[in-house]
């Protein structure tokens, strides 16, 4: 039985030893990662010429209220539009925040922060979620309802000097200026 224990505490010992080959990190082989064959160059391409259909899009019987101002009705240029100019980030003064920085398309365009993120940061709300807006059943907009119609509300936090910044103050530019000296927007107004 002594011979066993020794044997045993043997093999335990050269088990607790440090030997630095087995763990060697300068001598491992990292693999590439594969490639991937998929072309994304137009993958967020807008092909001007063939717009998606947003002008005839279906809603329920049960919506009885459409906030789309009669004299701007939805156009396929208007919407591509609007979806170009909610993602741009260029829309801030800073370049740091867009539409899509609170209102999150994988959280329903919502916001998952308590006070929303502005030019120089917090903004001192959350920012309302925007799903349905079109059809709500509400006459003023905005949390604190400062905006008569669907049409205000959409460039009001581009205007305000804490969310976006380009509010047309102390010199810096307004949101129409901001649009006319763009060239990409510029092609679809």
């Amino acid at each position: 039985m002594k011979y066993f224990l020794l044997i045993i505490a043997a093999f335990l010992l050269i088990a607790c030893t440090n030997d630095d080959s087995a763990t060697d990190s300068s001598t491992s082989v990292v693999e590439e990662p594969p490639t991937i064959s998929f072309d994304f160059s137009n993958l967020l391409a807008i092909n001007f010429n063939s717009l998606l259909n947003y002008s005839e899009q279906y809603s329920p019987a049960y919506v009885t209220k459409d906030n789309t101002p009669a004299g701007n009705p939805i156009t396929n240029e208007g919407a591509t539009l609007g979806r170009i100019l909610f993602y741009d980030k260029n829309l801030s003064v800073n370049n740091t925040v867009s539409c899509s920085s609170c209102h999150k398309q994988e959280l329903a365009f919502s916001d998952d922060n308590t006070l929303s993120t502005g030019v120089d940061g917090s903004t001192g709300r959350h920012s309302m979620r925007l799903i349905n807006t079109r059809f709500s059943n509400e006459n003023r907009f905005l949390r604190d309802e400062r905006a008569n119609s669907l049409e205000e509300q959409t460039t009001m936090p581009i205007q305000d000097h804490v969310e976006m910044g380009f509010s047309g103050e102390n010199g810096d530019l307004n949101f129409e200026d901001l649009i006319t000296e763009t060239r990409k927007y510029r092609i679809l107004s």
